[in-house]
């Protein structure tokens, strides 16, 4: 018997943003029971796609691996391994995760699989699919076990969606910090130059009314006046 469940969620925000953070996911305070996350191979294929190899370390302590605990005796609230494969297509706009326990696997094998698309009818909108596959073996109650163990999964899968929230934010937050000191400078230049050219525009104004003021027009026509009727110069 296998345990199957789907879900979908909605970011508001474009695919790009919304990859972005789900590549900085870990650590973030929404999903403090991932402990650790170790890139094992990265690579690009000749289409431009990044394939990821990963091992994600997490430890689950709620009511439900207690329960798993007393019926089976298997202990869940120790640290857990999964292993994680992941494609992002640019060009496609469309990243794919798959994961898999390999903790436990004579007993419990969880596969997770999620999508990230843009949402078809709004292209600032990113929709998440997705899908775990849980199936308990060589245990008593093993329909119990999977629905429970299930229905706990999906109800947590809420405080992945928030800690990638969590990064977008967090990103947003560094790109402010990194424009603020151009925005300052840009700004200040700005001021300096008025500033030179309020002060360049004040000295003109100045000397324009000093030469008002001043009878160096009534002496100009003078000399013209002299040199014009002077003896002294006559046209060849």
């Amino acid at each position: 018997m296998v345990w199957l469940a789907f879900d979908e969620h909605v970011f508001h925000h474009p695919w790009e943003q919304v990859v972005e953070a789900a590549l900085r996911k870990y650590p973030n305070p929404e999903t403090p029971n991932v402990s650790s996350t170790d890139i094992i191979e990265r690579t690009v294929d000749e289409k431009g796609c990044m394939r990821s190899k990963k091992i994600i370390s997490s430890y689950w302590r709620n009511m439900g691996t207690d329960i798993v605990r007393r019926l089976s005796g298997i202990d869940l609230t120790k640290t857990i391994h999964a292993l994680e494969l992941s494609v992002v297509d640019p060009k496609e706009k469309r990243y794919e995760l798959v994961s898999k326990n390999y903790n436990f696997l004579n007993y419990i094998t969880i596969d997770e699989r999620l999508t990230y698309a843009p949402k078809n009818d709004d292209p600032n909108a990113t929709l998440l699919k997705q899908e775990w596959r849980i199936r308990v073996q060589n245990l008593s109650f093993q329909g119990y076990l999977e629905n429970l163990m299930g229905t706990t999964m999906k109800s947590t899968a809420s405080s992945g969606r928030a800690g990638i929230e969590h990064v977008i934010n967090q990103i947003k937050d560094e790109v402010e910090r990194l424009a603020c000191p151009v925005v300052e400078e840009m700004q200040n230049l700005a001021a300096s130059t008025l500033k030179e050219f309020n002060s360049v525009q004040a000295k003109l104004e100045e000397a324009q009314k000093k030469l008002q003021e001043s009878d160096i027009p009534n002496e100009l026509s003078q000399f013209i006046s002299k040199s014009d009727n002077s003896k002294g110069y006559s046209s060849s």
